[in-house]
């Protein structure tokens, strides 16, 4: 966190967007029009500044402006952050600059702001579903024959391991003068690990 203590977070990593099939940034490609998205993160083991952010989650809405892979790589997104409001006050002094610089904070370059928000999660076997105040999500595994998840190898997100491609029945976010809504995409099911330098 800049000039802050030591910090690590990992976990599980969802993710969708408005792409029909597999987001073509994760590729390396240009997607005409932009794209945007719904992106969580549930941490499983954490701290920062000595304070434990095991059981957090996370959601990142964010609008990706630039046809580029270059652009995007270089400018980011911009949107809005959404963290459980059931953290306690010392998890939220230090997820206040965590959030912004670590997480989907590496990709979102303008924040229209960070809320506390009651977040629900609902999960079953290979499916998960998010809902907040303004917005909401299903995912879904994506399996093979066998039973097994599809996965995907070499990604360009150095901070994911385990990538599964997943299915997002539906996706809405309203908020910020914003309102996505897309039926039928393709998403992202992963682990994550980040931690200061």
């Amino acid at each position: 966190m800049g000039s802050s203590p030591a910090w690590m977070v990992r976990g599980v990593y969802h993710e969708t967007c408005a792409s029909e099939g597999h987001c073509p940034y994760y590729f390396g490609r240009d997607k005409e029009g932009g794209c945007r998205y719904f992106m969580v993160f549930r941490v499983t083991e954490g701290n920062a500044a000595g304070v434990d952010l095991s059981g957090v989650t996370a959601i990142y809405m964010g609008d990706l402006p630039y046809a580029t892979y270059a652009e995007v790589s270089s400018k980011g997104s911009e949107g809005a952050i959404y963290i459980d409001d059931r953290v306690t006050a010392e998890q939220r002094a230090v997820l206040d600059t965590l959030a912004l610089e670590a997480l989907g904070g590496v990709l979102m370059k303008r924040v229209l702001g960070v809320h506390y928000v009651p977040i629900t999660v609902d999960e079953g076997e290979n499916a998960v579903e998010f809902t907040m105040p303004t917005g909401r999500m299903r995912m879904e595994l994506t399996t093979g024959p066998d039973g097994s998840p599809v996965r995907l190898e070499n990604v360009t997100m150095p901070f994911l391991s385990n990538v599964k491609a997943a299915h997002a029945p539906f996706w809405v976010w309203a908020d910020h003068d914003r309102h996505f809504e897309y039926r039928d995409r393709c998403g992202t099911w992963a682990d994550f690990h980040m931690a200061s330098d």
